[in-house]
């Protein structure tokens, strides 16, 4: 029945989003691992960028998707603990797919850092090692909490699926 799935337009985003950021985790560690006398690194760092940009715009458009298309309610026997749970999983969810590109761009703006996308986005910081600094500790420490959100929500859908028979995952395919 189509009344409880989230619109198309949120399921495309949704799993866009999840290819997205996934190779952005697994980019993000790959260069870490490199040398900085690696050229390879700095085409990722670019590549990285621009993706990061992407993500931010399709953040963006999914948090418009989400106020304004149908959203169907959560199965009606679950608690009100288990509601409270998915709220909080989903509101760090989006919270860290803004933060995380934005970190990225503070770091690289105040690193004195080109990112180019389809052009070049200014850099509305000034050059500013320290603020470079902390954006880049933020940036990493924020990336292990996108994990262990991503964890969280794979996890709660599995297990409604799997092991309460609720089958939420046919809410986003």
């Amino acid at each position: 029945m189509e009344d409880d799935k989230h619109s198309l337009g949120l399921r495309v985003i949704h799993w866009l989003m999840a290819i997205f950021i996934i190779g952005m985790l697994c980019s993000g560690l790959y260069m870490k691992s490199l040398p900085l006398s690696n050229e390879i690194k700095f085409n990722i760092y670019a590549i990285h960028k621009a993706c990061g940009i992407t993500i931010l715009g399709l953040i963006i458009v999914r948090i418009f998707f989400r106020v304004f298309t149908y959203v169907p309610p959560l199965p009606a026997n679950f608690s009100r603990f288990v509601i409270n749970i998915s709220k909080a999983v989903h509101f760090g969810l989006y919270s860290l797919m803004v933060l995380m590109p934005l970190s990225g761009y503070v770091m690289s703006s105040a690193s004195g850092k080109q990112i180019k996308y389809f052009f070049h986005i200014p850099l509305l910081i000034n050059q500013n090692k320290d603020l470079a600094n902390t954006a880049n500790e933020l940036h990493s420490m924020l990336a292990y909490f996108i994990v262990l959100f991503i964890i969280l929500h794979m996890l709660g859908a599995l297990k409604h699926t799997f092991i309460g028979k609720q089958n939420i995952f046919k809410r986003m395919i």
